[in-house]
């Protein structure tokens, strides 16, 4: 399905995290809204800014490449990790 909507990944925006051409709403915020429950109704009212195509799309590059956005997943756990365990540092060193 073409849309003509672009997903695209460049690394000066979102650390090159796959997003909707012309705007910083990557595509895993996208889908992992979808994946718990959300609609594309509710993204687009999230999201003023966003068309119906552009949320499809998002969606449908989000289902077609599960090891990326896995990858992004666990970067994500990572850094999240990395933030509690420094809080959890400054708390005890005072």
């Amino acid at each position: 399905m073409s849309t003509g909507v672009e997903i695209v990944r460049t690394p000066d925006t979102l650390h090159g995290k796959p997003r909707i051409d012309g705007t910083r709403i990557g595509v895993y915020t996208l889908g992992v809204a979808v994946e718990s429950g959300g609609s594309v109704d509710e993204l687009l009212a999230e999201y003023p800014t966003l068309d119906r195509p552009q949320v499809e799309a998002a969606i449908e590059y989000y289902e077609s490449h599960p090891e990326l956005m896995d990858y992004i997943r666990m970067q994500k756990a990572a850094t999240e990790q990395a933030i509690t365990a420094e809080a959890h540092t400054a708390d005890t060193e005072e």
